[in-house]
């Protein structure tokens, strides 16, 4: 056999196996993107108040926490996350002076209909918006950690928050994907981009974005460049991972930045 067709094989044999391996992560990308936990049952503390929510194709529940006279932030919590979670958040978030509220994704949790994706989970963060919208609270600011941050920015994108708070916070999902999957054309495959940085300039609102110098998960670097994309937006440095940056420090910041601090 000449090396010739010896070569042709070899080439046309790798890219059938690049080509299935790109099918593969295509369908395989949200069960990675969002890999919902084990639901687990909301218990709220006193003076918290839920409710379920119908979008349509599915329902999720909201919970929220007023602090009497302090600003409202709605929480959107990472993939990993779910709002039976966000109750503890919550409790700190109120112990800083800071009134809370969380809204489920659709598939996560107690929440119903199908799997997630950027249209299910923005859908539901605009419906928790509405709701709280209806009673009588102030205008919450959007705050959201890791994959979250994505759904407060488009949120405040729409012009629909007071205030924008980001912890953990990405340019866009593909400019992440690329870093665990660098020979890939994710950018081309991803579903749910998420893409932060192209609605950045939409942001009209006073925006706090944190970021841990220890996070291996989302670079440092991804989240100066979305804060240098917001207008205005402050920039703080802190030294935590990914994982352990929404804690009762950062409340204490959230609750001086909102209330001019």
């Amino acid at each position: 056999m000449r090396l010739a067709t010896i070569a042709r094989r070899l080439l046309g044999a790798v890219v059938v196996a690049y080509v299935a391996a790109c099918t593969a992560l295509f369908f395989a990308q949200r069960t990675l993107l969002f890999p919902a936990p084990a639901p687990l049952p909301v218990r709220l503390g006193q003076g918290a108040t839920r409710a379920v929510l119908d979008l349509g194709t599915a329902t999720v529940p909201i919970f929220w926490q007023p602090v009497d006279g302090a600003p409202l932030v709605l929480f959107f919590h990472g993939n990993g996350g779910q709002l039976a979670r966000s109750v503890a958040t919550g409790r700190d978030a109120v112990a800083a002076g800071v009134g809370f509220a969380a809204v489920e994704y659709p598939g996560y949790g107690e929440a119903t209909g199908e799997g997630p994706s950027e249209v299910g989970i923005l859908a539901a963060a605009r419906a928790g918006l509405a709701h709280l919208g209806t009673l009588g609270l102030p205008t919450p600011a959007c705050m959201g950690h890791s994959l979250g941050t994505g759904v407060a920015v488009a949120m405040a994108a729409e012009g629909r928050c007071s205030a924008l708070v980001l912890a953990s916070a990405y340019t866009s999902i593909p400019d992440v994907a690329v870093l665990s999957y660098p020979l890939f054309p994710v950018h081309w495959l991803v579903r749910d981009p998420f893409d932060s940085l192209s609605r950045a300039g939409a942001v009209k609102v006073p925006a706090l974005v944190v970021h841990g110098t220890r996070d291996p998960q989302i670079p440092l670097a991804l989240g100066e460049r979305l804060a240098a994309a917001i207008d205005g937006a402050k920039f703080v440095r802190v030294d935590r991972a990914h994982n352990d940056i929404v804690d009762r420090e950062l409340w204490a910041r959230v609750a001086g930045f909102l209330g001019g601090g």
